[in-house]
C-alpha cells in the first residue's frame, strides 16, 4: 500500500465463516477503538489462529500484549457499536455474494481467493492507467456497476 502513496484505499470487511470465532471479529472492532485494530489483526493471526488457540482467554492475553485498555476492550468487545458493525459488515457482504476468504474488489473486478503480490500490483497499476485523469471515474465507472455499493462513504 505504501508504494501507492494514497491512490489505493483499503476497505476492511468482517466475514464470519466460522461462528466459534465471532468473539474474535467483535476483538478487532474492540481494538480499532483503540487504534490498534492491524496490530490485533496481525498478532490474532499469529499467535490464535495459527496456534489453534481462538478462546477468549488468549484473545484477552494478545490485546493485554499489544497494549490495549483492557476495561475498554472487554466493554466494546461486548458492546452494541461492534455487535451492529459485525452485522453491517455481513449483510453488506451478503449483497455482494461474498462467500469464501479472502475477497476482494478492485475498481469494481471481483478477485475471489488469495493472487500473489505481483498479481495484485498488475491489477492495480492496470485500474490506475485505465482511471488517470478522470475525477469522475469511480463514480461512472465502477459505482455504475455497484450502485448497492455502501464502502463508498463510511470506512471501519
Amino acid at each position: 500500500m505504501k508504494e501507492y502513496n494514497g491512490k489505493v484505499r483499503v476497505v476492511f470487511k468482517n466475514m464470519v465463516v466460522h461462528p466459534q470465532v465471532t468473539n474474535a471479529h467483535l476483538a478487532g472492532c474492540a481494538a480499532g477503538k483503540q487504534g490498534k485494530f492491524q496490530q490485533f489483526k496481525n498478532a490474532w493471526w499469529e499467535k490464535a489462529f495459527k496456534a489453534r488457540k481462538m478462546d477468549d482467554a488468549n484473545i484477552d492475553a494478545i490485546a493485554k500484549e499489544i497494549g490495549l485498555d483492557m476495561a475498554k476492550f472487554k466493554a466494546d468487545k461486548e458492546g452494541e457499536e461492534c455487535k451492529q458493525m459485525l452485522a453491517a459488515d455481513q449483510a453488506e457482504l451478503q449483497k455482494f455474494h461474498v462467500n469464501s476468504t479472502p475477497t476482494f474488489f478492485v475498481n469494481g473486478t471481483h478477485v475471489g481467493g488469495a493472487l500473489p503480490k505481483e498479481a495484485f500490483k498488475q491489477m492495480i497499476d492496470e485500474k490506475l492507467k485505465a482511471a488517470d485523469g478522470q475525477t469522475d471515474y469511480y463514480d461512472k465507472v465502477v459505482m455504475q456497476g455497484e450502485k448497492q455499493f455502501k464502502s463508498k462513504g463510511k470506512q471501519q
